[in-house]
C-alpha cells in the first residue's frame, strides 16, 4: 500500500507555516514599534518636576491671595515628601487646612522630593514653615524640588512675587 499514506506518491510535502526568517522579521518589527510607543508614552523626566514646581507656585499664590482676602495669617509647612497649608486660629495656633479643597495637604509624586528649603529668617531645625501675611508679603524663600539629579526651584521675593526656575538653566550657571 504505497499510495495509501498521507501524501500521495509523487507529490512533495508543501509547508503551510512561516519560515524562521519571516518570524524573525515580524518580531523585529513588533520590537521596534513597542520601542517607539514606550518612548512616546514615558513622560519627560524634567517636565514632571517642572509641573510639580509650577503647581506649588500656583498654590502659594492662591494661599497668598487667600491670606489677603481673609485678612488671616496662613503658612505652608514643607516636608521631604509633601506639604500642607496651615491657618492661624483665634488662639494663635496654626491648624491644618484639611477642609479646604484647594489648600489641602499634598503629597509629592513618587521619586520627587523637596530637597532643600531656604526661608530667610526661619529657624534651621524642625519642619520649615513659610508665613503668608495678610499684607501679601513674605520673607524671601527658595524651595527646591528634585527627582534624581533634576531640580526645579520655587522662589519668592519680599515684594510677593513667586516664580519657578530651573537652576541648571539659570544665567551664569554652568
Amino acid at each position: 500500500m504505497r499510495g495509501s499514506g498521507l501524501f500521495p506518491p509523487g507529490n512533495q510535502r508543501q509547508s503551510k507555516g512561516f519560515t524562521l526568517i519571516e518570524v524573525v522579521v515580524v518580531v523585529l518589527i513588533i520590537v521596534i514599534i513597542l520601542g517607539i510607543v514606550s518612548a512616546n508614552l514615558e513622560p519627560n523626566r524634567e517636565a514632571v518636576v517642572h509641573d510639580e514646581a509650577d503647581r506649588l507656585a500656583l498654590l502659594l499664590q492662591t494661599a497668598q491671595q487667600e491670606a489677603i482676602l481673609q485678612g488671616k495669617v496662613l503658612a505652608i509647612a514643607l516636608e521631604r515628601q509633601g506639604y500642607y497649608f496651615l491657618a492661624l486660629d483665634d488662639k494663635g495656633e496654626f491648624k491644618p487646612m484639611d477642609a479646604d479643597e484647594i489648600l489641602r495637604a499634598r503629597p509629592l509624586p513618587q521619586d520627587i522630593v523637596i530637597s532643600s528649603v531656604n526661608i530667610e529668617g526661619a529657624p534651621e531645625s524642625g519642619t520649615p514653615r513659610l508665613m503668608l501675611l495678610p499684607t501679601g508679603e513674605f520673607p524671601p524663600f527658595t524651595i527646591t524640588l528634585s527627582r534624581g539629579n533634576l531640580n526645579w526651584q520655587v522662589q519668592g521675593t519680599p515684594a510677593g512675587e513667586i516664580k519657578t526656575e530651573n537652576p541648571a538653566a539659570a544665567p551664569g550657571k554652568a
